[in-house]
């Protein structure tokens, strides 16, 4: 053997992985440390690589004998990451605290539902924003880096392959279930980790080179998408994330929208994330990360919320309406009416609301009263009802209305009605919260403690005379510190509204961008319907109307569901002051009984003229007549008239466009003007706007009667009534608004001859009949 020459060696192909023996480890070395959460998933990479692991569906990759030391680790890892949640989320609430509590929160005013409409139906397990509910949410945030090395493309490469690399790990760490490389594809699905039972799946839906985005899968708190995008500009890059999405279920819901946990906990995560994306890009965080957010309703409230809103909306109009038998006005009987000045100048941040943001000087017009009516030696709550012009985008302007009463100024007491002894100084607060993106603030207006004013109307008057009453302009969210935004100036003389009161409701003219929000704010409308309008179903005259309950009972329903109807045409798109091509222009002008020069005349005729244009007396009810009384007009009020014609009758829907009240320059020459218009709703037979006003020159004392009418006959399915209107439409307009002129003439000089008959007292009321 041993002198034996021994075989050649053979030649042994290259092999890429040395044979283990059975029951030792591949390297007798500890494995290294593995890093944050993509370790566990690089080593999973790896083995799909060599072979020895196969990529399933969602539940996770199955892995092969191999593999079951990083599937063990995983599941230790994830019983370590529960067991660190806690010291995570204080760590979290200690940043939030610090920086994402005090970012700038901003309105996005874009079209959220159009947007979301937009989003492509993607099926399968995704969540889309249709399937949730509540508000739908449209939430950017933005950061801005200069000198950044590193280009959209590659940082959004480098997000993609380790997404843990910007989340905020202490609360949110992204583990890949589905996918077969490292880099982020679409069709890859991940699961977002959370403290308590909150992990939320997603799949990669979209991916360019300078973007990716996410949808929701079932079991995540959102439904929608999600956006990562980055683009470059001369001196760096910005970095934005956008999602579109609402709550999945009810308690997401509550967690979000009412509690507002999910709200800040999600703030808190993505400004994080914006932050740390823009530290790996190697460039200089340019101030701080914008968060700008819309929102929109998109869906009725849901059965159990219309019925507990109908209980207490039911509840509380009949208290009222019985407690308005009893007295005109159960609250707020007696008030001084005043012109006012608002004059805006915008608070620090945006807000996304004109009355907040703009800059502008307005003019108005405040109510001031007591609630209660008590005695002015005793304390009560003070009102303070405001109604402006508000100019909006294209030239427009709309009627709002805003109510105050004094409340406590504190984060807790502004909440709640706080009686008071004096005018000024004084605190009046909404009490009730209204909607500004979303975002819940309450307005407020303080008077300021150099002037001091007594309860009473008498010294308010008084005080009046004197000089203007100022009051600083406040505006908070429900818990914040209060942001002055303007000034409201109170000018004298004030006059007294017994004869004729001035009425307010905000549900019908609410703050353009601002409305009412809350259960609360859901009931006010309804109730101070009800009490202004508690003669409905007696006719104009003051009798009762000869109907059937049946036929009044339908009438009134048509009635009230006027306010779901909008005009059947945009009063923004004509000059209604001159002739258009098909639009008829029609300007009448009756002399009244003629006054002496100067200011009406107690008990004249340009008052009497007033009382029958603002109860819409002068209308031939031969031809028309209101059959579900208003009120007096108010902008955005109702009216449902019948029309007739040989028999046939018609119900036609308008609504009260503007009040005119105060002494206007025409050619030159001032006139007293009382006047109002009204436009039509979808339904009516005509499209277009009338308006009819009692003005009275003061430098000649002439009185006279004017109406003005812009209209167009509507499209009318029916077609025996469209051949009808052609017909006969024309010529019973100009019949009315002749008749019309010369039914306010009689009228009025009929009430003048009553008040000679009866002297010291009021003009009568002729009947319209």
């Amino acid at each position: 053997m041993a002198g034996r020459p021994l075989p050649p060696n053979p030649v042994r192909p290259p092999v890429l992985h040395r044979p283990i023996p059975a029951g030792r480890h591949r390297d007798s070395r500890p494995p290294p440390r593995l890093k944050r959460a993509t370790s566990c998933r690089t080593r999973w990479f790896d083995l799909v690589r060599q072979g020895k692991a196969t990529p399933v569906g969602p539940a996770g990759p199955g892995v092969d004998e191999a593999a079951s030391g990083g599937a063990v680790q995983l599941r230790w890892r994830r019983r370590a990451r529960a067991t660190r949640w806690p010291a995570g989320m204080g760590m979290a609430g200690w940043r939030w605290l610090r920086r994402s509590r005090r970012l700038p929160r901003n309105r996005l005013r874009a079209g959220a539902v159009s947007e979301i409409r937009r989003i492509p139906h993607r099926g399968g397990q995704v969540q889309a924003p249709r399937q949730g509910v509540g508000p739908v949410y449209q939430r950017r945030y933005t950061v801005r880096v200069s000198d950044a090395p590193l280009p959209a493309a590659q940082l959004i490469e480098r997000l993609g392959d380790d997404l843990n690399a910007a989340s905020p790990v202490e609360v949110a760490v992204f583990d890949k279930t589905s996918g077969t490389s490292r880099r982020l594809e679409v069709g890859d699905e991940y699961v977002v980790h959370m403290p308590g039972p909150w992990n939320c799946p997603v799949r990669v839906v979209e991916r360019t080179p300078v973007s990716f985005r996410f949808a929701t899968l079932h079991g995540h708190m959102e439904a929608g998408e999600i956006e990562f995008r980055a683009r470059d500009v001369p001196d760096g890059l910005v970095f934005t994330i956008e999602s579109w999405a609402r709550s999945a279920d009810r308690l997401a819901y509550v967690l979000y929208e009412r509690l507002g946990i999910a709200k800040e906990m999600q703030l808190h995560m993505w400004a994080h994330f914006c932050t740390r994306a823009a530290e790996m890009s190697g460039g200089r965080i340019v101030g701080d990360v914008e968060v700008s957010t819309e929102r929109a309703d998109v869906t009725e409230p849901g059965r159990w919320q219309r019925l507990l809103a109908g209980t207490v909306t039911a509840s509380f109009a009949r208290t009222f309406a019985l407690a308005a038998r009893l007295r005109e006005r159960p609250l707020h009987p007696r008030g001084l009416v005043v012109e006012a000045t608002l004059i805006l100048h915008g608070t620090s941040r945006y807000w996304g609301v004109p009355f907040l943001d703009d800059r502008a000087e307005l003019p108005g017009q405040v109510r001031l009263s007591r609630a209660l009516g008590l005695p002015s030696a005793l304390p009560d709550v003070l009102g303070l009802a405001l109604r402006w012009r508000q100019p909006r985008t294209g030239g427009t302007q709309a009627t709002a209305e805003l109510l105050l009463a004094t409340t406590g100024h504190a984060r807790l007491g502004r909440h709640l009605l706080r009686p008071a002894r004096r005018w000024s100084p004084a605190f009046y607060g909404s009490l009730l919260a209204h909607r500004a993106g979303d975002r819940r603030v309450l307005v407020g207006a303080a008077a300021r403690r150099a002037q001091r004013v007594p309860g009473g109307l008498g010294p308010l008057a008084r005080a009046l005379d004197e000089r203007p009453l100022l009051l600083d302009l406040l505006v908070a969210t429900e818990f914040g510190p209060w942001e002055r935004f303007g000034e409201l100036r109170l000018h004298g003389p004030a006059r007294t509204d017994d004869s004729e009161p001035t009425r307010f409701n905000p549900a019908l003219n609410p703050v353009p961008e601002l409305p009412p929000a809350g259960l609360l704010q859901q009931v006010r409308g309804p109730t101070y319907t009800a009490v202004q309008r508690r003669r409905r179903g007696t006719s104009q005259g003051g009798g009762p109307m000869k109907r059937s309950t049946r036929v009044l009972r339908r009438m009134r329903q048509y009635h009230a569901d006027l306010r779901r109807l909008p005009l059947n045409f945009d009063p923004s798109r004509y000059d209604m002051s001159r002739p258009q091509r098909g639009w008829h222009v029609d300007d009448y002008r009756q002399p009244l009984p003629a006054e002496p020069p100067g200011p009406p005349v107690a008990g004249g005729s340009w008052e009497a003229a007033r009382s029958l244009v603002r109860n819409y007396a002068y209308a031939d009810r031969r031809i028309i007549r209101e059959v579900c009384h208003s009120g007096p007009p108010e902008p955005g009020r109702n009216m449902l008239l019948e029309g007739r014609f040989y028999g046939l009758r018609f119900l036609l829907g308008l609504r009260v466009g503007d009040v005119v009240d105060g002494v206007v320059e025409r050619d030159g020459h001032q006139a007293r003007v009382w006047g109002w218009n009204y436009g039509t709703l979808e339904g009516h037979l005509e499209r277009g706007q009338m308006d009819q006003e009692v003005r009275k020159w003061l430098d000649t004392g002439e009185v006279e009667f004017h109406v003005h009418a812009f209209s167009q006959r509507a499209p009318i399915p029916n077609p025996i009534v469209r051949l009808g209107f052609i017909l006969f439409g024309r010529f019973t307009q100009v019949r009315f608004y002749r008749r019309a002129c010369r039914r306010m003439e009689k009228l009025t000089k009929a009430a003048l001859a009553a008040q000679r008959r009866a002297p010291g007292n009021e003009p009568a009321r002729p009947r319209a009949g």
